[in-house]
């Protein structure tokens, strides 16, 4: 398997961040709907959550699932919102 230049910056890129004691996707995983909702909610998830939001950021497919929760989480609480005012 051949890598393009950009692979291969990329692929750099990652090993020079990458830390010791970085969360792998299974610890992601464990944190990620808390991590979420407090994105939603508009709280500090930087400093609170930096393992995961350093873990989002180098890997593509918890930040997948973490942005499919997102709009999972958009679209109930839109949903909810309709309901609420359809009762009124």
């Amino acid at each position: 398997m051949t890598l393009t230049k950009a692979q291969t910056a990329n692929l750099v890129s990652l090993i020079r961040t990458t830390e010791q004691d970085d969360l792998n996707c299974d610890g992601c995983f464990d944190q990620v709907a808390i991590f979420a909702e407090n994105t939603i909610t508009g709280r500090d998830v930087e400093d609170a959550f930096a393992a995961v939001a350093t873990h989002l950021r180098q890997c593509e497919c918890c930040r997948d699932e973490f942005n499919a929760l997102l709009s999972g989480i958009r679209e109930l609480q839109a949903a909810t919102e309709t309901r609420d005012d359809q009762r009124v």
